[in-house]
């Protein structure tokens, strides 16, 4: 399995070599995670002065908790499983456009994190949102392995783990007196300060 695992990065490492390829993959590596934050925010301004719905409001919560939870798990798979980062298979077979790597490579803070959030999306029934962008998550997750960020099974295999934390966040949490308690809190101070 580890032998798959190297031979696909180093193929789409070898990708680096063309300059857009290069040039597009260090932009996506990181710059579609920044899509999670503006959508909540934008969103929450949205349906607190154009539309006024609450309900949308705490399914905007349910979707922050969906992320929230996919790093908590990430956290927990990190503290006990160590796997260094491809860097040192990829010194070798090509250049690394990302230098100094932090160090957990298994799993992928960036998979989990837009993963869960696609999957809360379509839940939230925001499935167009979902559907468009699917394309940037995707670029960026690949991006991450032709930069050598992260190994490819990182990214692919455990992607699916991650679409469980959108679920215990819709079926589970939504269920919850304590978090329906808390999210009516949430709104009143919101409401409070006018947002």
């Amino acid at each position: 399995m580890q032998e798959l695992n190297e031979q696909i990065l180093i193929y789409l490492n070898s990708l680096t070599s063309n300059k857009i390829i290069a040039s597009i993959s260090s932009i996506f590596a990181d710059s579609p995670i920044f899509i999670l934050p503006l959508f909540l925010i934008i969103s929450w301004i949205f349906f607190t002065y154009k539309v006024k719905d609450n309900e949308k409001k705490k399914n905007l919560l349910f979707i922050f908790y969906s992320t929230v939870i996919a790093i908590i798990i990430n956290l927990i798979i990190q503290n006990l499983f160590h796997f260094d980062r491809p860097e040192t298979v990829l010194e070798w077979a090509w250049n690394l456009i990302l230098k100094h790597l932090p160090d957990a490579s298994f799993p992928s803070d960036h998979a989990a994190v837009s993963f869960s959030f696609l999957s809360a999306l379509f839940l939230a029934n925001y499935k167009k949102t979902a559907y468009i962008l699917i394309i940037p998550f995707l670029i960026m997750n690949i991006s991450r392995v032709i930069l050598g960020v992260h190994w490819p099974f990182d990214v692919l295999v455990w992607s699916i783990i991650w679409i469980i934390s959108a679920f215990i966040s819709f079926k589970l949490l939504k269920k919850c007196n304590i978090i329906i308690k808390l999210n009516d809190c949430i709104l009143k101070i919101m409401n409070y300060i006018k947002l």
